[in-house]
This record gives C-alpha cells, sequence and structure tokens, in this order.
C-alpha cells in the first residue's frame, strides 16, 4: 500500500459514506410517512444502506488484505474481520462497541432479502433507521482515525 492507494481507498469510501448518509436520512423520511408501502419503502432504504455499508468493508478488506473469500459465513467474518487489528498490515476499522447494531442491520437485510412473507414491524424499523443514522454519522470518524492511523506507516 501506498499513499496513492489509501487516497484512492479513503475517496472510494467517501462515495460510499455518501450513499449510507442518503439511504439512512431517505429510511429516517419513509418509517415516519402514512401511506400504503413506507414500511417497505423504509425497509428497503436499510438494506441498501446494509449493501453499501458492506461493499464498502469488502473494498477495505481486498485493498489491505488482497482477497477476502465469499463462502459459507462471510458476512459475519466480514464484520469479524474488520473488528481486528492486523498488526502490520492494518488497524481495526470498526470499534467494538458498534459490533451489536451492525449485527442488527446485517441480519435485518438478510431476512428482508430472503423472506418472502416478511411482515414489517414499525417499532423494530425505527429502532433500526436510528442505528442506521449513528453508523452513517459515526462513518466518517471512523475513515479518518484509520487514515491517519495507516498514513505514517506508507511509502510515497
Amino acid at each position: 500500500m501506498d499513499r496513492l492507494g489509501l487516497q484512492i481507498l479513503v475517496s472510494e469510501m467517501s462515495q460510499d459514506l455518501s450513499i449510507l448518509q442518503e439511504s439512512s436520512r431517505n429510511a429516517a423520511l419513509r418509517i415516519n410517512e402514512s401511506h400504503d408501502g413506507h414500511l417497505e419503502a423504509c425497509g428497503y432504504e436499510l438494506h441498501r444502506f446494509y449493501n453499501v455499508l458492506e461493499k464498502s468493508l469488502e473494498r477495505l478488506c481486498r485493498t489491505f488484505e488482497n482477497h477476502f473469500e465469499k463462502k459459507g459465513d462471510y458476512h459475519e467474518r466480514l464484520l469479524e474481520r474488520l473488528h481486528l487489528e492486523i498488526p502490520e498490515v492494518r488497524p481495526a476499522f470498526l470499534p467494538p462497541d458498534y459490533k451489536n447494531i451492525l449485527r442488527e442491520l446485517k441480519g435485518f437485510r438478510h431476512v428482508f432479502r430472503h423472506a418472502y412473507d416478511l411482515k414489517l414491524r414499525h417499532e423494530r424499523l425505527l429502532e433500526l433507521t436510528k442505528h442506521a443514522q449513528t453508523v452513517a454519522r459515526e462513518f466518517p470518524d471512523w475513515l479518518k482515525k484509520f487514515e491517519e492511523s495507516v498514513l505514517p506507516h506508507l511509502k510515497n
């Protein structure tokens, strides 16, 4: 990894961040609407939110570790991996106190994608929307801290 590689990664993840922020805002708007389908619209935005978050985490993994196999419990292993510091490779990206929030968002995305008879509940979607808003608000700090931690160890 060199400085240019880090700059590219941070730029790509910053673009991901704009989508995270948009989808969390949209979820918050949809949950408070009162028309038919507003819960499904909120669910879609939460699904979109986690998809973008996962793609961003995959980017980081691929950049620093060159690969990450998509098999078995891939989605859980990705979260676990990004909570870990890998000495002489990269610092942890995700703070430990966000592990449960991220698992809840991941779990919802899985159910939303695969359940054909899903009955969405307003209270649960509201809770997940708040989680998404928190992650979208904190993500820039995670990215900045990560970049500042990696930068001193890079070649020009």
